[in-house]
């Protein structure tokens, strides 16, 4: 309460509020003598109203303080107009979504590191680059093979060379050679029949020699011939004795000669003897095998990328020297991504494979998929890994650190209607309604849907929470219930 006096004298306009006195110096035109008497009777009825205003207020303060005049009563209490018209509604148990929180960084399913299997060859040509999605058999780099290429191509003439004897110790024989000793085999066969063609003329004149001797002894008894005829077919009957032992030592000779022309033919025909057969092949066989290996050493300097996928790391630059076990590329399989988190074991048994994770890192949000369970559990830390699928348009890179929420089912829990629930900074409360009043109650809040919200502490259930006008009030605040 204020009131207003006007000096007429000085000028000076006063104003009175709650008991105090403020001079505003202002100057004013001249007044009349009559407006000054309205003026004079108006002024000291607004001092009169500001000094009983003045008066309550000192008054109901001294019985609040010092308790000398009695309080305000219940019935004075309910007639006081209420600040804000509220509806509640009973904090009651409902089923909720169970869902797991995990969080993690993203990495490769199946990262691939690609080194060189040839050692101290300089690299010539690098053809990926990071970021570039490569195909199953792509070239990624080649190294220098120019030695290699110089040693391939002796080794293939001394191949040649080996296959060469090798085939010559399987039949060492010209067809020429073999044809002379097959005509030479038949001549020798020729000569056998000859032979006996000749005994068989000796056996004859030796059986008429014997005849011709006896006769002419038969006779010589007689005295027909002479002795010295006698004697003559005699020596007729040795000689041709001694020239059939003689035709069949020639005949035996002719066969001998001719089984070994036989023999001679067939060697000839047959090829080289085994083990020089064995000890030719063994060495064109070792030839081969050289080549190769240097065939395969010359593939190994084009390296290529032994599946499709996403190129990560290039570590590969013309000139250096590569060598084993030293990275060129790094590369995703099939650009595959997934999120391993680390739960605990009694949420282990609550996942399976193929439930859906919703995956976020506050820019972007996907739908992942578990596809793994860790089987077994880590005996210091007493976690299990489970490992979650992610698409490979999600945009998410690896190393990237994101939050999933894994949804396990349904529980029982105390729910209120999600409106209800305020916040201020980190904290969460509700307005509970007491006796007329609004009391602010600070809650734990779980998870939440559009409708309801899942309150872990601070209000029991049947409590009144209050709803529709939460948002205009403050602790203590006085409401009334929609009717």
């Amino acid at each position: 309460m204020f009131t207003t006096s006007r000096d007429e004298t000085n000028q000076t306009e006063i104003v009175r509020l709650g008991g105090n006195v403020t001079p505003l110096h202002r100057t004013k035109p001249k007044i009349g003598p009559v407006k000054t008497k309205w003026l004079l009777a108006g002024g000291l009825s607004l001092v009169a109203v500001a000094g009983l205003s003045f008066f309550s207020y000192a008054h109901g303060l001294s019985s609040s303080v010092g308790g000398s005049t009695p309080a305000l009563s219940s019935d004075s209490l309910k007639a006081a107009p209420p600040v804000v018209t509220v509806t509640t509604e009973a904090a009651k148990i409902g089923k909720v979504s169970s869902a797991l929180t995990v969080t993690g960084s993203i990495s490769a399913i199946d990262p691939l590191t690609i080194g060189s299997q040839a050692s101290g060859l300089s690299i010539v040509q690098v053809l990926a680059e990071e970021g570039d999605y490569v195909r199953k058999g792509q070239v990624l780099c080649i190294l220098d093979s120019s030695v290699l290429q110089a040693q391939l191509k002796g080794m293939e003439a001394r191949m040649v060379g080996s296959r060469a004897s090798a085939l010559k110790a399987v039949q060492p024989n010209r067809q020429e050679d073999i044809a002379g000793l097959a005509a030479a085999y038949q001549q020798a066969l020729a000569d056998v029949q000859q032979r006996q063609a000749m005994v068989t003329q000796m056996e004859a004149g030796l059986v008429n020699a014997r005849s011709n001797a006896r006769r002419y002894r038969d006779l010589l008894k007689e005295g027909a011939v002479s002795q010295q005829e006698s004697d003559n077919h005699s020596t007729d009957e040795v000689t041709a004795f001694t020239n059939l032992q003689g035709a069949k030592e020639q005949f035996t000779a002719a066969k001998f000669f001719a089984e070994q022309s036989h023999n001679k033919l067939e060697l000839a025909q047959r090829g080289g003897r085994r083990e020089d057969i064995i000890v030719s092949e063994a060495s064109a066989d070792e030839t081969a095998a050289s080549v190769q290996q240097l065939r395969a050493q010359i593939e190994q300097t084009i390296i290529r990328a032994p599946d499709e996928g996403l190129v990560t790391k290039r570590y590969a630059h013309i000139g250096d020297v590569a060598s084993t076990g030293k990275a060129l590329f790094e590369m995703i399989r099939k650009g595959q991504l997934e999120l391993r988190a680390q739960v605990t074991q009694s949420d282990l048994s609550r996942l399976r494979p193929g439930i859906t994770a919703a995956l976020s890192d506050s820019v972007r949000s996907v739908q992942g998929t578990i596809f793994q369970i860790s089987p077994t559990v880590d005996s210091a830390t007493r976690l299990g890994t489970v490992r979650i699928a992610i698409p490979s348009n999600s945009g998410f890179r690896p190393g990237m650190f994101v939050q999933g929420h894994v949804q396990v089912g349904q529980t029982d829990a105390l729910l209120v209607p999600n409106s209800s629930v305020m916040a201020d900074g980190e904290e969460n409360y509700v307005f509970l309604y007491q006796n007329g009043r609004a009391k602010k109650q600070p809650v734990t809040v779980g998870s939440r849907t559009s409708e309801a919200a899942e309150i872990k502490s601070g209000v029991s259930v049947g409590d009144a929470v209050i709803v529709a006008g939460a948002g205009f009030l403050e602790d203590n605040d006085i409401v009334a219930l929609s009717k």
